[in-house]
């Protein structure tokens, strides 16, 4: 499974579920890297698209946005189609991981 870095990915009842399900692994996206989570990149376009522009006085006023949405952009869509190849993603998680090993080492 690929997951966000999210917190509650990573607790105790996540390594339990792990342990009864030793068949399955969890593979995270880097941190500050959500472009590579592809349902982050579609609710970024829900955002911009649709919430950012819309008053809900209900949940079920919600609720019926949501599904109009969904109804139109799915007339639209397209795969999506990534602009950056595995070198640009890995040198992003190379920055990552050298930013999070300096901001530990000043944070001691």
């Amino acid at each position: 499974m690929v997951l966000d870095n999210l917190n509650t990915h990573k607790n105790e009842k996540a390594r339990n579920w792990l342990r009864l399900h030793p068949n399955v692994s969890f593979h995270y996206t880097p941190t500050h890297a959500s472009w590579v989570n592809l349902i982050e990149c579609f609710f970024s376009i829900l955002t911009r698209q649709g919430l950012q522009h819309s008053v809900h006085k209900s949940s079920k006023d919600l609720e019926r946005f949501l599904k109009a949405y969904f109804a139109k952009y799915n007339d639209h869509c397209q795969p999506f189609h990534w602009a950056k190849g595995p070198e640009k993603l890995q040198h992003i998680i190379e920055l990552t991981q050298q930013f999070q090993a300096e901001y530990a080492a000043a944070h001691l």
